[in-house]
C-alpha cells in the first residue's frame, strides 16, 4: 500500500511537470487566469498574531518551501522568490506594522444589466495587518444602492463616512469579502446604447465581467487591458482583465456587421504654416524655414516644396526622413522629400538654404519657400542683419509688415541677431525687396587688461627686478606685445599659471602667446599673464636722482598698480612721473614674494603679512640679506637660456615701500617714476637721535633741580 502511494505521488509530480505548463498556456486569457488563481498562492500570507513570541517561533519553524509556488519549484526559481520574501515580507523586524493597515490581493466584480439598473457583485480577498483597534476599509461610494456586505469570519460592520461606505474590522488576518449593490445606467433609448461607471476596490489581480441581456452588441470597458466577448443565445458577456484601478467605465452600442462598414478612400488634405528667418550680411542671405504641416483625412508619405532657382539648399530635416532630392522645373527648384512611411496629423519640415548677393549696398529680393499640393499656406517672415549693414523695406507685395513681437517663437529661437523687419502673408506668391546699405567697419578692441600689478625691487647697485601680472580678457588676440625698457632682460613668462616661451619681433617687442578667454555668461574670463624682467641703472651715490620706467603694452590697461621697494639707507623726496603716489609710506620690508600687489591695495596693507619664511630671514643682518639678494641676481642672470620653458621667479622684498597707481593706461604708454634721494639724512639720523636723547636728559635734570629749589624756598619761608 505504501508503494502504491509513492507511485501515485511520483505520477502526480510527472503530471505537474509535463501537463501543467501546457494546460496553463492553453485556452482563453480568462481560462488561464482562472486556472492560475485556482493554483497554490504565490505567498502564504501569515496573520499578524497578538502573541508575538508564538508568531516568532512559528515563523522560524516554517520551511521556506511553503512560500514558493509549485510552478516556481518546477522552473527552479525558489532562490529568487526566497530573496523577495526575505526582503519584502520579512524585514529586519517583521512584526512591525506595514505602511498600510491593510492590503487587497484580488478582486472579481460582475455587473449585470436589467433595463436601466445594474446589479454589481464583487468578491474581494484582503488582509488586515493592524493588531489592535479597528481598521477602516473603503468599499464603495455612497451613491450606490447597497444591498449586502459579508465577511467570511470575525466581527465587522459598515459605516457611511465622507461620501463612502467603509468596512470596519478589529482583528488582523486574511478575509474574503462579498459585496452587492445597485447603480443606475444611462441609456439613450430602449435597447439603445448606454454606459455606466462602477466604483470598485483596487487590487493588483483584477477581473471584471459585464452581462447584458441583448444580442449583437459591442461592449467597451475602460481601462481594460484585454476584453473577451462571449455571445450566447439571449445575452452577451464581456470579461476583462483590469489594471489596479478604483473605477471602471462601461459603454455599449449595437454591433455593426462588417458588410455594413463600407471603407471610403479619402484624399489627404494638408494645411501649412511657414515660419522663415533670414539673416543678411557677408554677401549672403542665410535662411531657415519651418513648414508646419497639418494633415487630415489620409496619410502622406512625401512632400513637395518649391524654391527660387538661385538658392542653395543646405539641409533638410524631418522626423522619419528617408531621402530628398531637387528637381529644376519652370524656372524654380522643386524639393521632393520622402518619408519612411505615411504620416497623418502634425509634421514639421525644416529647410536650411542660402542665396549669394555679393558685397556692397544694393536692393535684394528675399528668398521664399512654397509648399505644393496643399489646401492653404500662410506664414511669417523675420529679417535680421548678421553684419553692420542697414536694412530697409524698399517694396513689398501681398505681405503685411508687422511688429517683431508678433512673430512666432520658433523664429526667435532660430535667430542669433536681433530681428529688424517682420512680415505676415496669407498665400502665395508674395514679394519682399530689401534695401541693404553697407557701412564702413571700424576697428574695436579684441583684448583688454583689467588690471596690471607691478612689484619692483631697486638695489643700491642699480639693479631693478620687476614682476608684472596682467589680467587679460582676450577674444582673438594671438600675442601680447610688450616693449621693455632698453637693455632689459626677460627672466620668465607664465600664462594661466603655465610657463611659455617668449619671442621677439622685428621691432624688438617681446611677444607673449595668449590663451583665448572662456565665455562666462555675457562676459569673458580673465587670463593671467605674468612676466619677470631685470633692468639696470647707475649705481646710487650719497645724493642723486633716479628714474624707473615700466614696460609698454599694445593693450589698454584699466587699473594700474605699482609697488617699489627702495634701499633703506636713503631718504626719497621730490617724486615725479605720470602716476599717482597712493600713500607716503616708508616701512621696512623683509624678503618675501607677493603674487599680486593689488591684494595689498585692496586690503590697505602698508607692508606685508608675516609668514614662516621670516624666521629664516631674521637670522641675517641687513648687509647679509643684501649680499644674498645680489648673489641671487647673479645666479639667475648666468642661467638664462633660449628655447627652454622658464621657471617661476619671485621678487624679494627689502627696503622702503613706495606705492603708486593710475587709472586707464592707453596702448603704447609706459608709466614712469622719478625721485631724488640722499643718504646724508639717513646717516645723520643716529647722531641726531643720540643728541636729542642727551638733550632730553639734560632738560629733565634742569627741570627736576628747579622744582627742588622751589620746594626748599617754600619750606624756608
Amino acid at each position: 500500500m505504501l508503494n502504491l502511494k509513492k507511485y501515485f505521488q511520483l505520477a502526480l509530480i510527472i503530471f505537474l511537470i509535463v501537463a501543467a505548463p501546457r494546460q496553463l498556456f492553453a485556452g482563453s486569457i480568462k481560462g488561464k487566469l482562472q486556472q492560475r488563481l485556482n493554483e497554490e498562492s504565490n505567498i502564504q500570507y501569515e496573520p499578524y498574531y497578538l502573541d508575538s513570541n508564538a508568531a516568532r517561533n512559528q515563523r522560524a519553524e516554517m520551511p521556506m518551501t511553503n512560500v514558493v509556488t509549485t510552478r516556481n519549484r518546477i522552473d527552479q526559481s525558489a532562490q529568487v522568490m526566497n530573496d523577495v520574501v526575505q526582503e519584502v515580507l520579512m524585514p529586519n523586524d517583521p512584526y512591525q506594522p506595514a505602511l498600510s493597515p491593510f492590503a487587497i490581493y484580488n478582486m472579481n466584480y460582475t455587473a449585470e444589466l436589467d433595463e436601466n439598473v445594474v446589479t454589481v457583485k464583487g468578491k474581494v480577498i484582503f488582509e488586515i495587518f493592524k493588531k489592535e483597534g479597528w481598521t477602516q476599509l473603503p468599499i464603495v461610494n455612497n451613491s450606490v444602492g447597497l444591498i449586502d456586505v459579508r465577511v467570511n469570519k470575525g466581527k465587522s460592520f459598515v459605516v457611511n463616512q465622507n461620501g463612502k461606505y467603509y468596512l470596519m474590522i478589529d482583528k488582523p488576518g486574511r478575509y474574503n469579502l462579498d459585496v452587492e449593490y445597485l447603480i443606475k445606467a444611462k441609456r439613450e433609448r430602449e435597447f439603445g446604447p448606454g454606459n455606466f461607471i462602477v466604483d470598485v476596490m483596487p487590487a493588483p489581480i483584477s477581473q471584471f465581467e459585464f452581462i447584458i441581456p441583448e444580442k449583437s452588441v459591442q461592449v467597451f470597458i475602460e481601462p481594460a487591458i484585454k476584453v473577451e466577448l462571449t455571445k450566447e443565445e439571449d445575452k452577451t458577456i464581456a470579461w476583462a482583465v483590469m489594471p489596479n484601478t478604483s473605477t471602471i467605465s462601461v459603454r455599449w452600442t449595437k454591433a455593426l456587421t462588417r458588410e455594413e462598414i463600407v471603407p471610403i478612400k479619402l484624399e489627404p488634405k494638408a494645411y501649412v504654416t511657414t515660419s522663415t528667418y533670414s539673416s543678411v550680411g557677408g554677401g549672403v542671405i542665410s535662411s531657415q524655414s519651418n513648414l508646419n504641416y497639418s494633415i487630415l483625412q489620409s496619410e502622406i508619405s512625401s512632400f513637395r516644396v518649391a524654391l527660387p532657382e538661385d538658392v542653395s539648399v543646405l539641409d533638410v530635416r524631418c522626423n522619419d526622413l528617408r531621402d530628398w532630392k531637387i528637381v529644376k522645373k519652370d524656372g524654380m527648384q522643386v524639393l521632393e522629400v520622402f518619408l519612411n512611411f505615411g504620416i497623418k496629423g502634425n509634421v514639421q519640415l525644416t529647410l536650411m538654404y542660402e542665396r549669394s548677393i555679393g558685397e556692397g549696398s544694393q536692393i535684394v529680393q528675399m528668398p521664399w519657400v512654397r509648399a505644393l499640393d496643399v489646401e492653404r499656406e500662410s506664414g511669417f517672415y523675420g529679417v535680421a542683419a548678421s553684419t553692420n549693414v542697414e536694412l530697409a523695406v524698399k517694396s513689398s507685395d501681398k505681405v503685411t509688415e508687422i511688429d517683431t513681437k508678433q512673430l512666432p517663437s520658433e523664429i526667435w529661437r532660430s535667430s542669433t541677431n536681433p530681428i529688424l523687419l517682420a512680415f505676415k502673408y496669407l498665400n502665395h506668391p508674395f514679394d519682399i525687396n530689401i534695401e541693404v546699405t553697407r557701412h564702413e567697419e571700424l576697428p574695436v578692441l579684441i583684448a583688454a587688461i583689467d588690471s596690471a600689478d607691478h612689484v619692483t625691487l631697486y638695489t643700491n647697485e642699480g639693479k631693478i627686478l620687476t614682476k608684472v601680472t596682467y589680467l587679460v580678457r582676450n577674444n582673438v588676440k594671438q600675442f601680447l606685445r610688450i616693449n621693455l625698457p632698453k637693455d632689459s632682460i626677460i627672466w620668465s613668462a607664465f600664462v594661466s599659471g603655465e610657463p611659455v616661451k617668449p619671442a621677439k619681433d622685428k621691432t624688438g617687442h617681446i611677444m607673449i602667446p595668449l590663451k583665448k578667454s572662456q565665455q562666462s555668461g555675457q562676459n569673458l574670463t580673465q587670463v593671467p599673464v605674468q612676466i619677470v624682467y631685470l633692468d639696470k641703472s647707475p649705481k646710487m651715490g650719497m645724493l642723486g636722482k633716479l628714474k624707473v620706467q615700466l614696460p609698454k603694452v599694445d593693450v589698454p590697461i584699466n587699473q594700474f598698480n605699482w609697488s617699489i621697494f627702495m634701499p633703506d639707507e636713503y631718504s626719497y623726496f621730490n617724486f615725479d612721473g605720470d602716476i599717482k603716489k597712493v600713500e607716503n609710506v616708508y616701512r621696512r620690508q623683509r624678503r618675501h614674494s607677493i603674487p599680486i600687489v593689488g591684494e595689498y591695495m585692496a586690503r590697505g596693507v602698508q607692508g606685508r603679512m608675516r609668514s614662516d619664511a621670516d624666521q629664516i630671514g631674521d637670522q641675517f643682518s641687513p648687509r647679509q640679506q643684501k649680499m644674498e639678494i645680489q648673489r641671487e641676481f647673479e645666479e639667475i642672470s648666468t642661467n638664462v637660456a633660449k628655447g627652454i620653458l622658464p621657471i617661476q621667479i619671485d621678487v624679494p622684498q627689502e627696503g622702503k615701500l613706495l606705492q603708486f597707481s593710475k587709472l586707464l593706461v592707453v596702448e603704447g604708454e609706459g608709466p614712469w617714476m622719478s625721485t631724488q634721494y640722499t643718504a646724508v639724512i639717513e646717516k645723520a639720523k643716529k647722531p641726531i637721535k643720540i643728541f636729542v636723547w642727551f638733550l632730553a636728559v639734560i632738560l629733565s635734570i634742569i627741570v627736576v633741580k628747579k622744582q627742588r629749589k622751589k620746594k626748599k624756598e617754600k619750606l624756608s619761608k
